[in-house]
């Protein structure tokens, strides 16, 4: 048996850290003098890296968007990108994670990750084996993990860049099953991606949990129907990515639900190893 979980979004909040790194990366950048407005030109940069390296793990590259950043700046300001300006692409990406981390270690505080996740997270990962499954670079997740999640907490971290393929192609679900050496009918995931987190893992027999919101009201846990399944699937407009296998719920005998945040998810899932042990 084990347990798949998704990092970004589903147990910490990644996108809020996320956009307060880029808000403060701005300022940095305003304080500076640097003229043009960086947000314009960080959002240019980053479409252009996420396009060039579409499918691919180093398309989520800090590094690389802050590259073409300055590559475009200094077009504009003098001539053309220049040895001294290295520095200034390295002092970019220090100035980002330094935000970056500085958001975790407030929200960590909080009281509903101190007495309700954090705990929660530790004990299930005393019970069954955890893998937290993520489609990032390594040095981003192991600085996110160390500067948020519990010392105590027990994984293991695979990351889409480490495996060459991102969720939900076949590569990296395959990847992850040979690690685990379990039956995937024995595991499950959770995530709040529907097609990379829900869809890639269903298609290769394990059943999900989808948590939309990390800390949505409620405690409810909700199966859905193979109806309901299409539903979302249709609303969503969901199309496989390169070489993702299409989800055929004749195929494997899974379930999906889905929680109201991640306390319920997680809640649940301990419940469900419990069953599959008797």
């Amino acid at each position: 048996m084990a347990l798949f979980l998704d990092l970004d979004n589903t147990i910490l909040p990644s996108q809020k850290a996320y956009l307060y790194a880029i808000e403060n990366c701005a300022r940095d950048w305003e304080k500076r003098g640097l003229g043009d407005n960086f947000l314009e030109l960080y959002e240019v940069a980053r479409n252009q890296v996420k396009a060039q390296l579409k499918h691919h793990s180093s398309n989520r590259l800090r590094l690389l968007c802050f590259k073409l950043l300055w590559e475009i700046h200094s077009s504009t300001h003098k001539n053309g990108f220049q040895t001294q300006d290295i520095q200034d692409v390295l002092w970019m990406e220090d100035r980002y994670y330094s935000h970056f981390l500085s958001y975790y270690a407030e929200e960590k505080k909080k009281e509903n990750y101190q007495k309700s996740l954090f705990p929660l997270l530790v004990s299930l990962s005393k019970e069954f084996p955890v893998f937290l499954t993520t489609n990032e670079t390594l040095r981003t997740q192991l600085l996110k993990i160390q500067g948020f999640l519990p010392d105590e907490f027990r994984f293991t971290l695979i990351t889409s860049e480490e495996v060459g393929f991102e969720k939900p192609s076949n590569e990296f679900f395959q990847y992850v099953l040979r690690k685990t050496g379990e039956d995937p009918e024995d595991c499950i995931i959770l995530g709040d991606s529907w097609e990379d987190d829900i869809l890639g893992a269903n298609s290769h027999g394990i059943s999900g949990i989808h948590i939309p919101e990390m800390w949505g009201e409620g405690d409810e846990m909700n199966v859905l129907s193979v109806d309901e399944i299409s539903a979302v699937q249709k609303d969503r407009n969901a199309k496989p990515k390169a070489n993702h296998a299409d989800l055929d719920m004749n195929a494997h005998p899974i379930s999906i639900w889905r929680a109201s945040n991640i306390i319920s998810g997680l809640t649940f899932a301990r419940s469900w190893f419990l069953q599959r042990q008797k």
